[in-house]
């Protein structure tokens, strides 16, 4: 009886001390631009903002459902800075930054997925999202790329920046104001990070 005790004891701690190690990491996401700057290329018809944010709150929904802890660095169609949407990220210890943008080109033709990271610990996480939606997209692969854009090189943590395809390109952008087609992407980027984050 005493040794049978001892082992659970044992166990007890363990399972205690293995607690927050196990716990999901919280997600920040961040709907690129909002307010007075509408993203994009200068005179583009479809203004990015309003898509990004849209395809951030069907993200958070699906990790919350998941179980994961999100934090958004905009709920609404506001301005925030980029010191800000770092500064999310970095008073969240251990959070995971993901940044949602829709690119912009001046060739219509063009069209694509790429995912950028800077730091050599967000590489995974880029890979694995990337992965997910240009499987769940079906469009051409710009691959994963590493740049020392503001808000990955200032965020500590991990953080990765998904282009979720050309709002230029007449396909893609049809389908990108179809909302199941915005869901399809916030569920194929969830998957990235539940990929990686399990």
């Amino acid at each position: 009886m005493r040794k049978a005790g001892f082992i659970f004891s044992i166990l007890f701690f363990l399972i205690v001390l293995a607690g927050p190690a196990l716990a999901l990491p919280t997600i920040v996401i961040d709907p690129g631009h909002g307010g007075h700057d509408r993203g994009g290329m200068p005179g583009q018809r479809i203004p990015e903002k309003l898509y990004t944010l849209d395809i951030a709150k069907r993200l958070s929904a699906a990790l919350r459902k998941a179980g994961y802890p999100t934090l958004m660095t905009r709920d609404g169609d506001y301005f925030v800075g980029l010191d800000y949407r770092c500064a999310v990220a970095n008073q969240s210890r251990g959070a995971i930054f993901v940044s949602v943008h829709l690119n912009g080109a001046p060739r219509e033709g063009a069209n694509g997925i790429e995912t950028y990271y800077f730091s050599k610990q967000s590489a995974q996480l880029a890979f694995a999202i990337h992965s997910q939606v240009l499987g769940a997209s079906g469009t051409a692969d710009r691959r994963v790329r590493r740049k020392a854009y503001y808000v990955l090189r200032n965020t500590r943590g991990v953080a990765v920046l998904c282009e979720c395809g050309f709002l230029t390109n007449r396909s893609e952008s049809a389908r990108l104001l179809t909302p199941s087609y915005r869901e399809r992407l916030a569920r194929a980027i969830a998957a990235g990070v539940m990929a990686r984050y399990r």
